[in-house]
């Protein structure tokens, strides 16, 4: 089994490009994942909090890659511990592709599937 890369600026792409691609999927994820009670939503909000954590695994078979490149990645979301009471599934996991358009590094095409098990 391939090990998985880390999606960092150590796999070839800016570190500036790699926040833009995932402040985009973490939007896109964020609208599949369930919502916490509104008192507890308003509370992270007002405290610039999350209640889901994410983790990011580089998929591509190609080793460094390039911002011209598809590339594709592994994103595992958990619900934090102090939040487990309000959900039962408390971890998603999405498979992400993202390839980046040409004049316009701030809005890449993005398909996300929602790949966990029921």
């Amino acid at each position: 089994m391939d090990k998985m890369q880390k999606f960092a600026p150590t796999c070839g792409l800016s570190a500036r490009e790699i926040g833009i691609i995932k402040y985009q999927i973490k939007n896109k994820i964020n609208l599949q994942l369930p919502i916490l009670p509104e008192s507890t939503e308003m509370k992270l909000f007002l405290q610039g909090r999350d209640a889901w954590t994410f983790r990011w695994y580089l998929q591509n078979k190609k080793y460094p890659i390039s911002s011209r490149d598809p590339i594709s990645l592994k994103v595992v979301v958990k619900l934090k511990k102090e939040f487990h009471q309000y959900q039962e599934t408390t971890q998603y996991k999405f498979s992400c592709t993202v390839k980046m358009v040409k004049d316009d590094l701030y809005h890449p095409k993005i398909r996300i599937k929602n790949v966990s098990r029921p």
